[in-house]
């Protein structure tokens, strides 16, 4: 432990600190609402970002009223950086909340694997340019390298390949929910579609169309997307040694694709749900109303995608660019 000399501050790295992204520091909002934010990521669970302060706590930490903190956590809620539960008490009534740092737990996973990669790269050795490998000539490194290499790599499974795609950092996710709130407020509730609460401010527009330049809404061409589920629930259903006719697996793509606008991250949903459910026993595939049941809890489970949230936004740009038309938009 050691001691600041300025101010005294003791500072013991075991009793906790926060390292908060980047990106979080651009996101306008209020100073006790920021500062509130650090204090819960403080003390969020790495591995689920979780953490159950009491208000008569955080209002004594912060040396504000109760009141006080249900305001910036009402404040934190509509950026979608916290989402709050109800505990049940002792006597069964409300025992206080459960907290979720959205963004804490794939934020300090991608700080372990950043870590991770930087002693790997530390740890291999240098790779020889060319040209410093004297003694070999150019031909002879062909020759060694085709009889080194001469057995092709073994093709990843589809879930490796997708797992391994570029994915985007948590705090996209963040900017995103912010911009639906934005959107939503400008289209307002129960107006018909050309009507507009009021018109959306030109940054709100440009930055939605960077954004969507960026982070492209999930492809729509169902000649590639229905092949992909298909083959997906194919792989499912012989993972538990079920045989399903052609007719069957077509229904439940089909079912799959109504339920969500970004149907093949919730696959993976789908295949827990159905392999915890599942009777080892059973081989014939189940009817299409038992398959539904499966994939309603999977949807409960996985939530809004990204995937899915990128499309609204893509919708109410278009709707935008519908009522006010294509001119330049100026910040």
């Amino acid at each position: 432990m050691k001691k600041c000399a300025l101010m005294q501050l003791e500072l013991d790295a075991s009793r906790g600190y926060a390292a908060i992204p980047d990106v979080i520091h651009r996101i306008k909002m209020s100073d006790g609402a920021y500062r509130l934010l650090i204090i819960l990521c403080a003390h969020a669970k790495n591995s689920t970002g979780l953490c159950d302060p009491s208000h008569a706590y955080l209002a004594d930490l912060m040396g504000k009223s109760k009141a006080s903190i249900t305001n910036h956590l009402n404040e934190l809620r509509r950026l979608g950086l916290v989402e709050t539960t109800s505990k049940i008490g002792r006597a069964g009534g409300n025992g206080g909340l459960h907290i979720l740092v959205t963004f804490w737990k794939a934020w300090r996973q991608s700080v372990r694997e950043a870590g991770e990669a930087r002693r790997k790269a530390k740890s291999e050795p240098r790779r020889v340019q060319q040209g410093e490998c004297l003694g070999v000539q150019q031909d002879e490194r062909v020759i060694m390298n085709h009889t080194i290499n001469h057995t092709p790599p073994t093709p990843p499974t589809p879930e490796a390949t997708e797992a391994s795609g570029p994915q985007p950092s948590p705090q996209v996710e963040v900017v995103v929910n912010r911009m639906i709130d934005e959107w939503s407020d400008a289209i307002g509730r129960g107006n018909t579609y050309g009507s507009w609460a009021h018109r959306p401010a030109p940054s709100l527009v440009s930055a939605t169309q960077r954004l969507l330049q960026e982070h492209r809404p999930p492809s729509t061409d169902t000649s590639t997307i229905i092949p992909a589920i298909q083959g997906k629930l194919q792989s499912i259903w012989q993972g538990l040694r079920v045989t399903v006719a052609p007719n069957d697996l077509a229904a439940q793509a089909k079912s799959v694709i109504k339920s969500t606008p970004d149907p093949l991250p919730l696959l993976t949903y789908l295949a827990r749900c159905i392999q915890s459910a599942w009777p080892k026993h059973h081989r014939r595939a189940p009817p299409l109303p038992q398959f539904i049941t499966y994939l309603n809890e999977a949807r409960e489970k996985a939530g809004v995608s990204l995937g899915t949230k990128l499309k609204k936004l893509a919708s109410d740009l278009g709707r935008y660019h519908t009522t006010f038309g294509q001119e330049p938009v100026t910040t």
